[in-house]
């Protein structure tokens, strides 16, 4: 490597100032810096991009999430939500918020996503709904659980951030479920700076969060549930517009880098690489492998450092998982074991990826990774 050679985690990808600049203007001259035009636009742009009837644009993923949660029929006992573990903390942080308990279940070893199999299994008479995820832009299994959830006679809920450029039978995931919830924060493949999209085809639901993201005022000012301000100001949603129409290019060039990192790493003894199912399209929102110490002849811990020494950043998502952290270990059931979950947490790592990862990036990245392999 190139002496002061670095390469960051993660770099935004965003439309030029040029592209959003007079938009903004025009924002700012009007004085309507929230609730305007530009929201409206999104989210009818968002909508036809999901394959929805609904999106509502709101401050963040985690608090669409929450939200949605609020929203949910309340029915006597019904207090728990089925989730995965291996999991952005923010997804228990928001079921917790909302005033349920999570259950934490195992994933698929392969595809990291949530097993429908683990999901059934944790099924009682007090589950309220089953929040999948489409774990680093790999898409769950939504047929299979859907099946899962009907039977259970329970909504299914995605947590969609890594979601925006996921495809399935080349249609951009968003359909399926109650409803789908999509991150623009700085790390995704589309941006707003911070915020988030509700998709889904549940018209009272839609009506409920457009009142929840606003205190709960209905418009008269009364409240007719418990709300908070969850509303995505206009500059906001004029970025993630601009951003929105740039996510087939932004796709494509993440594609392009993580099929590098597939030619370089794959089949070298002791590197794991996340499975995508046939048909689908993953965003990339997050390139992961997982290091086999004995294997490789090095742990993951030693390949991170590895990397940090040639100029390298790194992520070890998602170490600690949710259900070995303080604030959620109490939801833990007595002797409940999470073994594929602990294993992908001890050795996943998340390669660079974004704006500034190329190919050759990618390629060089890999050449790191390559040469500490055992001999």
């Amino acid at each position: 490597m190139m002496a002061g050679w670095r390469v960051p985690f993660v770099r935004p990808d965003v439309p030029a100032y040029a592209e959003v600049s007079a938009a903004i203007e025009r924002a700012i001259s009007s004085g309507m810096l929230t609730k305007g035009p530009e929201l409206a636009a999104l989210e009818a742009e968002a909508a036809a991009a999901l394959g929805v009837r609904h999106v509502v644009g709101v401050s963040s993923c985690t608090v669409g999430v929450a939200l949605v949660l609020k929203a949910l029929e309340p029915r006597a006992g019904r207090t728990e939500i089925i989730l995965p573990s291996f999991n952005f903390l923010a997804a228990p942080g928001a079921v917790v918020w909302a005033g349920f308990t999570p259950v934490f279940v195992e994933v698929d070893p392969q595809t990291f996503t949530i097993d429908p199999a683990a999901a059934a299994a944790a099924v009682t008479d007090r589950t309220a709904a089953i929040m999948a995820c489409h774990t680093f832009g790999c898409p769950c299994d939504i047929p299979a659980l859907e099946a899962v959830a009907a039977r259970a006679g329970v909504p299914l809920l995605v947590d969609a951030a890594h979601g925006l450029g996921t495809q399935v039978q080349g249609r951009q995931v968003g359909a399926g479920g109650r409803a789908q919830i999509f991150s623009l924060s700085p790390t995704k493949l589309v941006v707003a700076g911070e915020g988030g999209l509700v998709a889904t085809d549940d018209d009272a639901l839609a009506a409920a969060i457009r009142v929840a993201r606003e205190y709960g005022n209905d418009g008269h000012y009364g409240c007719t549930l418990p709300g908070l301000n969850g509303r995505l100001p206009e500059i906001s949603a004029i970025l993630a517009r601009a951003s929105l129409a740039r996510l087939p290019d932004v796709a494509a060039r993440r594609r392009a880098a993580a099929e590098a990192y597939v030619a370089e790493l794959a089949g070298l003894p002791g590197i794991g690489l996340q499975r995508i199912p046939p048909g689908a399209t993953s965003s990339w929102k997050d390139f992961v492998i997982t290091v086999d110490a004995e294997q490789f002849g090095m742990s993951r811990d030693a390949v991170r450092r590895r990397l940090a020494d040639a100029g390298v950043d790194t992520r070890a998502y998602y170490d600690p998982a949710c259900h070995q952290m303080e604030a959620f270990r109490r939801y833990v059931r007595p002797g409940q074991s999470l073994p594929i979950t602990d294993h992908l947490a001890a050795t996943a790592l998340a390669l660079p990826l974004g704006a500034h990862v190329t190919p050759d990036v990618a390629r060089s990245v890999a050449h790191v990774i390559r040469t500490g392999a055992r001999s």
